[in-house]
């Protein structure tokens, strides 16, 4: 008869522990994947089309100029992965994606090293075959994400969101859930604006389900939609109420409301999508550039708002006819500090008549009460480089200071750039955006 070999204790649980090591603490250490774990960048982009050009392509009733070309669309995704490299989000909402084969290649292809996990779960969209993604690096709590095929109502029009997905994270001990969307197109549509209100309807009622769940909803996508209280750049008016049922979820309790982060945006700034209706080939901007692409962020996370920029930076032509807008939030378990907002940019002078490495300029103004020492003040753009502006001394109250780029590392592009004011302590006091400039001209904020 055959004796049982006894493992002593000891080397049973010193077997579990090498275990537990292998299998657990790989995965633990993958799953956040930032620089800076105290600070969370969400962009949400429509990409237009962002298909790999292999056949058989998806979309049946849609044509581009790299639809089934893989060379130009390679140069399409180099392009888009360009904007997001530039602007450096922690997670991505992805909209107009093909599927998650084209997702892998372009993660895979253009953002090598940049540390993002793809998630795509196929929509309902068989006429354009346009999906929404996540690219994360931040893994969800489950290994893949969901969407939600329920059906809102508006009218007696029943109708379901094609292309969403929900995905739950706890970032920092913040239980948090991504809703990307993208809706119904035409925003003046009356003959879809009940189909566009069910389809909020929908996304509503998933929103306070997570919020049932104990999860913050973050809402973000192209909603193919204005809002009416907070208006875009040229005072585009909806005709249906998406955005206001969204931002209040159809509760009477203002503590689940949703705040629309575009309201951090200067007012001239306040676009997102180029659409040419004459097709003519032209911008012009003052009817051609909306506001449709937002981040709804539950108001219990506004305090927690750092930054809110849209990158306009490039030519919707010739990249996307869309511009991705992007949050950052503290999460440092630390109360955001009052800067008290003394100081902000006033001006920028991009594009000067000379060398530019010596005569691009900012003027700083002092809005406060209070003499500013400005020791340790310093100018960021979106590349991470810097002005020191130790060389102003001290502003007094209502005073304006001038200074020259002088060969500092920070350039203020001519395509466009966004540039915060840094007080000593490392916080964003002023943030500005501005857009493709013309020769010695200045830009006020």
């Amino acid at each position: 008869m055959k004796t049982k070999m006894k493992i002593p204790t000891w080397i049973t649980a010193l077997l579990l522990v090498v275990y537990c090591t292998v299998a657990i603490m790989p995965s633990a250490l993958a799953a956040d994947r930032r620089s800076d774990t105290t600070q969370l960048t969400i962009m949400t982009y429509n990409a237009e089309f962002l298909w790999d050009g292999i056949d058989p392509e998806e979309g049946s009733r849609v044509d581009f100029p790299w639809k089934s070309d893989e060379t130009a669309a390679d140069a399409h995704m180099k392009e888009i992965a360009d904007v997001i490299k530039n602007n450096n989000p922690d997670i991505i909402n992805l909209v107009e994606v093909e599927n998650i084969a084209a997702l892998t290649k372009f993660n895979d292809n253009f953002l090598s090293g940049e540390g993002y996990k793809p998630y795509l779960v196929k929509g309902r969209d068989n006429a354009t075959g346009q999906d929404v993604a996540l690219l994360t690096r931040i893994d969800p709590e489950t290994e893949t994400i969901q969407r939600d095929d329920r059906k809102g109502q508006s009218n007696g029009v029943i109708k379901s969101v094609s292309k969403n997905y929900f995905a739950k994270f706890d970032i920092n001990g913040n239980k948090l859930a991504l809703v990307g969307l993208h809706f119904l197109a035409i925003p003046p549509s009356n003959s879809r604006k009940d189909q566009r209100q069910a389809q909020a309807d929908a996304i509503r009622q998933v929103a306070l389900d997570l919020r049932s769940d104990n999860y913050l909803p973050i809402v973000l996508g192209d909603f193919n939609d204005y809002d009416g209280d907070i208006l875009d750049k040229n005072n585009d008016r909806p005709i249906t109420n998406v955005l206001a049922q969204l931002k209040n979820l159809g509760t009477n309790d203002p503590d689940d409301d949703l705040i629309n982060t575009i309201k951090f945006i200067r007012k001239r700034d306040r676009y997102t999508s180029y659409f040419d209706p004459n097709r003519d080939g032209e911008i012009q901007p003052d009817r051609e550039l909306t506001a449709i692409d937002f981040i709804l962020l539950p108001n219990e996370l506004e305090d927690l708002v750092q930054a809110v920029t849209i990158d306009q930076s490039y030519d919707p032509r010739e990249v996307s006819d869309h511009f991705p807008v992007m949050i950052s939030l503290n999460l440092s378990g630390t109360p955001k500090p009052d800067t008290g907002n003394t100081l902000k940019i006033s001006s920028l002078l991009p594009n000067p008549n000379g060398d530019e490495t010596q005569l691009e300029s900012a003027t700083i103004k002092n809005i406060g009460e209070e003499e500013v020492d400005l020791t340790g003040w310093r100018l960021r753009d979106r590349a991470g480089k810097f002005w020191n502006l130790d060389s102003l001394g001290s502003l007094r109250p209502n005073e304006s200071e001038l200074i020259l780029r002088r060969g500092q590392s920070m350039a203020l592009n001519n395509n466009g750039d966004t540039v915060e004011l840094l007080n000593p302590g490392g916080q964003v006091v002023d943030t500005v955006t501005y857009s493709r400039t013309s020769p010695d001209i200045t830009v006020l904020f």
